[in-house]
């Protein structure tokens, strides 16, 4: 460590002995712009709403092996490293209590369940461009499920050029850890009238060690990429074609992979496939009515198989499941500008219809002989479709010359219906066939009224007041069976269930000099109608039993939390920084915790930058406090056993990590480090390392339920040729 500051300083005052440039870096910065606060580009320090900004530069450096990885030390996301899977946590809420976006098509949608869900990891880890995230509600902009925030994943992407531009990269890296290869290539082409870019990446992942040796499997793979070709027939006319998908096949899961006496993971994913196709045309400047109209349609595809083996005394079963998800949508937004540009207003609509299918086989093979059938099980959520129609309005306005206030609203219109077969059902289940049909209706209206006072040149007052809601999904009302975080309990639908809602009131002050910028955000959400788990007896289900549980909406909760996030730069070359979340929930109705609260969290750390940026260095402390509060519920999930493999907590072979299920805190070191080995114009070769968790501390993460203990010691280094 000392001689890694010992080089930081040698390079500071080589460094110091140029002529600065920093007068004319100043002077060519643009203000951080954000798109998914409000649909449209707007500076991020004029939106009430508190957001997150992870430009290009940022991801490259990280050299992140997965996109939620990506999101790790940003203030407000609590954030697991857990192989293939893992889900952001923002303000305690995850899985289907987030909104996720890719190139601001949504990725929920009528399927998604409660909890950690994989759908995030699933973007090409090479295509990513940017990302932003909303945290605090959105379902103004953006709909169902946007309680906690909003993650919007944008894809690299073609600019037009004055003159013929041609070019790419290519990126190479290895990780130590896990013995993990990503390759991935990128170019682009590009005029006054066309832009084309497309890139493809493939990602090799073995089994990842913690510091006391290997935890397997936790093994993936996985390919994709992006292409977009925009067309500009006239200035401020675009029509633009794009795709991004992803397949991963190959995915293991270390959760309950130790139950079956063979030594054969319970669960395991071969394929899992998504991807979105995308047509949009912008038409800029149309006069006094629309300074921005845009019109889109999109058709989104995944699949999905998954295995799930369980050996019983005298047989070993294999259930495939197959999963398809078919979502076409169109839509139209307008923006337009009055007065003195001081009022904007921004107005659209959008439908999507989706198609939910499912299907199983059973592959049962008789120990003794070796003898296999295959059968069609019963029990599975029914197939079925899922249509949305929104309608939705956003105002910004200034009745004073230094208050910015925005105000909006959205009527969002959802309609499930599901078609039930008689294998759907599972025999002496404690449900019928009736139990499974539904044909429900919703309607929900949201608002939000924000504003940004700005006392001073360098000082802002903010306030934001948002409600949002979750409508139900197939998983919500006709999911039935044992679900993957438990090895003791069993699902029975629940058809007569309503929306989650939610209303947020957040306080913010804001500061932004030329060396220092920072922000204190505090925030109180309070839930209702939340849709809880009760247990109603037992069900015995391929002759085992367990506790039955059925969904309503049956509590009231609220969640609160201060996040703070600092950047100082003490000179043209060091960066201070740091970042500190608390987090706290109650369900109110039980009186226990609300699930998915993470410890107090945070980083902080120094970042040095050479004058012309060609080599850098960053120290970052990834930290979090122990977590002491657990939801009852957590007492039967696998994350918090003594070994995930084993299942959930039990008395007899695998016990509570801890009696009172606390799980312990830690200090993780991370160093990354680049440089800029050679450049000659637009081209360059650069190299980057990355030291992850340098002492090789042992810990686990709360609500990982893939850990037994975290990634320990991993050396990443990558290159990186532009031409």
């Amino acid at each position: 460590m000392a001689l890694l500051f010992a080089a930081i300083l040698a390079c500071h005052a080589s460094g110091a002995e140029k002529p600065a440039k920093v007068d004319a870096e100043k002077a060519e910065e643009l203000p951080t712009m954000v798109i998914t606060a409000s649909r449209t580009a707007q500076e991020q320090k004029k939106v009430p709403q508190s957001t997150n900004v992870v430009e290009q530069k940022r991801i490259e450096r990280f050299q992140a092996s997965t996109p939620s990885e990506m999101l790790q030390e940003q203030p407000g996301v609590w954030v697991n490293q857990v192989a293939a899977q893992g889900s952001p946590v923002i303000r305690g809420q995850m899985g289907n209590k987030l909104v996720y976006l890719w190139d601001g098509i949504r990725i929920n949608n009528g399927g998604i369940f409660s909890g950690p869900n994989p759908f995030f990891n699933q973007f090409p880890i090479d295509a990513v461009g940017r990302m932003e995230v909303v945290r605090g509600a959105g379902s103004v902009q953006y709909g169902s499920d946007a309680i906690g925030g909003v993650i919007n994943v944008f894809s690299k992407r073609g600019e037009f050029s004055e003159s013929l531009n041609v070019g790419g990269d290519i990126y190479s890296r290895y990780g130590s850890n896990n013995s993990e290869f990503t390759n991935a290539a990128n170019m682009h082409a590009s005029n006054s009238q066309w832009a084309f870019a497309a890139g493809w990446s493939a990602q090799d992942a073995g089994n990842y060690h913690s510091s006391t040796g290997p935890l397997q499997p936790t093994s993936f793979n996985t390919s994709g990429g992006y292409a977009n070709l925009a067309f500009q027939p006239a200035k401020g006319h675009v029509f633009r074609l794009s795709w991004v998908g992803n397949e991963r096949t190959a995915v293991s899961s270390y959760v309950q992979s130790q139950l079956n006496a063979n030594g054969v993971p319970r669960i395991y994913s071969p394929l899992e496939r998504r991807g979105i196709v995308k047509m949009d045309y912008t038409a800029s400047d149309l006069g006094l009515l629309s300074d921005e109209l845009k019109v889109y349609g999109y058709y989104q595809y995944y699949d999905q198989l998954r295995e799930r083996r369980v050996q019983t005394a005298t047989l070993f079963n294999n259930t495939i499941t197959n999963s398809d998800q078919d979502v076409w949508g169109v839509g139209i937004q307008n923006a337009a500008t009055f007065g003195t540009k001081n009022t904007r207003l921004v107005y659209g609509m959008d439908y999507r219809h989706e198609n939910l299918s499912s299907s199983q086989l059973l592959n049962s093979r008789v120990l003794a002989t070796g003898v296999t059938t295959t059968t069609q099980p019963a029990g599975i959520t029914p197939d079925g479709t899922y249509s949305v129609f929104d309608t939705f309005v956003t105002l910004d306005f200034k009745p004073a010359d230094k208050l910015l206030m925005n105000m909006g609203a959205r009527y969002e219109r959802t309609h499930l219906r599901s078609n039930p077969e008689p294998l759907d059902v599972i025999p002496g289940a404690g449900y019928t066939l009736s139990d499974l049909m539904a044909d429900k209706y919703w309607n929900a209206v949201t608002w939000n009224v924000g504003a940004v006072y700005q006392a001073t040149n360098t000082f802002d007052l903010v306030a934001n007041v948002a409600t949002g809601y979750r409508t139900p999904t197939f998983s919500d009302l006709l999911s039935a069976g044992t679900p993957v975080f438990s090895s003791l309990t069993a699902s029975l639908p629940s058809t007569n269930i309503n929306p989650e809602k939610s209303i947020t009131y957040e306080l913010a002050a804001r500061v932004h000099t030329e060396k220092f910028k920072g922000s204190i955000t505090g925030y109180l959400t309070k839930l209702s109608d939340l849709i809880t788990s009760t247990t109603q007896g037992t069900v015995v289900i391929g002759g085992v039993t367990y506790n039955a549980t059925r969904n309503a909406n049956s509590a009231k909760g609220y969640i609160t939390g201060v996040e703070l996030a600092l950047s100082y730069e003490l000179d043209r070359h060091f960066t201070l920084f740091n970042n500190t979340t608390w987090t706290y929930g109650q369900n109110q109705s039980q009186n226990v915790p609300l699930r998915f609260i993470p410890p107090l969290y945070g980083n902080f750390g120094v970042r040095f930058e050479t004058d012309e940026k060609k080599a850098w260095v960053e120290l970052s402390e990834l930290w979090a406090g122990p977590l002491i509060r657990h939801n009852t519920s957590d007492e039967i999930d696998a994350g918090f056993s003594m070994d995930p493999a084993f299942g959930s907590p039990n008395t007899t072979n695998n016990p509570a990590i801890n009696p009172n299920f606390q799980i312990s805190g830690f200090f993780i070191t991370n160093i990354r480090t680049g440089v800029k080995v050679w450049e000659r114009g637009t081209q360059s070769f650069s190299l980057t390392l990355n030291l992850n968790n340098l002492f090789d501390t042992k810990y686990r993460q709360a609500y990982s339920q893939q850990q037994r203990q975290a990634v320990g010691f991993n050396v990443v280094v990558g290159g990186r040729l532009t031409f």
